[in-house]
This record gives C-alpha cells, sequence and structure tokens, in this order.
C-alpha cells in the first residue's frame, strides 16, 4: 500500500471546510487531523479521543488503552487470499475484549 501511494502523482490537498461547508468545523478540523498520510502527523486514537470534537460524547471513565501494540508483523508477507482469510478467522477466534465491572454503560454485548 505505501509503495502504490507514493507511486500516486502528488495532487494539492483538498480544503474539508469547502468540501463539507454545512459541517461542524471541529468535525472538520478532526476530520483532517485524523486523514493525515504521514503517520508522524496523524491523530493517535487518544489523540482523536480527546479532540475538542469529541467533549459532548466523550467519558473519560470509560476508555482504555491497549495492553500491546498492534502486531503488524504480517505486513510485508506474501499470502494467498485463503492463507489471509485463516489468519483473520484465528484473530476474531483469539479476540478478548476486556470486561469492566465498573462500567456504566453496556453495550449488550455478552462477553
Amino acid at each position: 500500500a505505501k509503495s502504490y501511494i507514493k507511486s500516486l502523482p502528488k495532487i494539492p490537498k483538498k480544503d474539508f471546510s469547502v468540501l463539507f461547508p454545512s459541517a461542524n468545523p471541529l468535525a472538520v478540523d478532526l476530520l483532517d487531523k485524523m486523514l493525515q498520510v504521514d503517520v508522524e502527523k496523524r491523530l493517535t486514537a487518544s489523540q482523536a479521543l480527546a479532540h475538542p470534537y469529541f467533549d459532548l460524547f466523550r467519558d473519560v471513565e470509560e476508555e482504555t488503552e491497549a495492553q500491546q501494540s498492534y502486531d503488524d508483523s504480517l505486513e510485508h508477507e506474501k499470502l494467498s487470499v485463503d492463507e489471509w482469510r485463516k489468519h483473520i478467522y484465528k484473530e476474531i477466534l483469539s479476540f478478548s475484549p476486556i470486561a469492566r465491572k465498573d462500567s456504566k454503560k453496556r453495550s449488550g454485548m455478552s462477553l
């Protein structure tokens, strides 16, 4: 994906406030910061959640951070579609959400 993006012609950045003139300016600002191609300039998930756009919706006490970094070890592997399916299926089976007894909100999902 990285090589493909680098091979694309350079196109000037669009002004999201022009593309979405009736959108909330905070939403436009958040979108701009989340869609940075350069990972060093892009917001992390924690930074995005802390953005003022989410002030009305955010409950800091409900938030958790991952205990480990994202494993991108398969990123550079040349795998068949069937091999990718197997890896994704294994990942789904191994997923274990964090159950919090002190949660104020209930999603309805059983853990």
